[in-house]
């Protein structure tokens, strides 16, 4: 048995393990260097390097993180920024009416849906951005209905997102290493390969799943 061949699973899962880690230290990397701004656009080209290294087989983790990083950069950058100002406005409040009683204290459940709808967006627009091209209105729009009609699936991943989160930073530390790419692998699974496919066209399936170029935005042959 030849254990190190290139073909045998210790060796390619011994790669997945290796992708999976430099993408996530890629992630953290980027996060620290940009305050946490640029964090959107890393988890975006951590997708698309998932999808299309580790499920389709294309390229290079590495190299297909830097390609979308550079193509997506200005819209998940915008896309990130707003989200988490929105989010951060709606915690500051929560806060401060958290210790109020009477009407105000009812603030307190708009501001908390109001962050829940935010994950939920984000949970489908930022695939589908590292996906396909798409105008940043439009990707808004449709991720706020897809969230609504495969509402299961979007309470599933927040309540992973939670438990990932839950873990690392109350449980330990190490989990740190694998939380924003085992996360990746899931809601790929879950988001891409489950909900989002439904609605690409035969083009976009041909163009992402199959043997040609990633999609409409032309990405170079790895």
């Amino acid at each position: 048995m030849r254990l190190f061949d290139q073909d045998s699973g210790l060796s390619k899962y011994g790669g997945l393990l290796f992708d999976l880690t430099l993408l996530n230290f890629l992630v953290l990397t980027l996060s620290i260097l940009s305050l946490g701004l640029g964090f959107g656009a890393a988890v975006t080209a951590m997708m698309f390097s998932i999808d299309r290294t580790l499920f389709e087989g294309r390229g290079y983790a590495l190299k297909n993180f830097f390609l979308s990083l550079k193509r997506n950069w200005k819209q998940a950058s915008i896309l990130w920024i707003t989200s988490y100002a929105i989010i951060g406005l709606c915690r500051f409040s929560i806060g401060l009416f958290s210790q109020m009683e009477g009407a105000l204290s009812s603030l307190t459940i708009v501001y908390m849906a109001i962050i829940i709808e935010v994950t939920f967006i984000l949970i489908y627009a930022i695939p589908t951005l590292a996906l396909i091209e798409v105008k940043l209105k439009d990707l808004v729009q449709q991720a706020f209905v897809l969230a609504h009609k495969h509402i299961l699936t979007s309470l599933a991943c927040s309540l992973l997102i939670g438990l990932g989160v839950y873990m690392t930073f109350e449980l330990h530390g190490i989990f740190l290493l694998f939380l924003a790419s085992g996360l990746g692998v899931v809601i790929d699974q879950l988001v891409v390969r489950t909900v989002l496919i439904k609605y690409f066209t035969d083009a976009q399936k041909q163009a992402l799943f199959g043997n040609t170029l990633y999609g409409p935005k032309n990405y170079d042959d790895l």
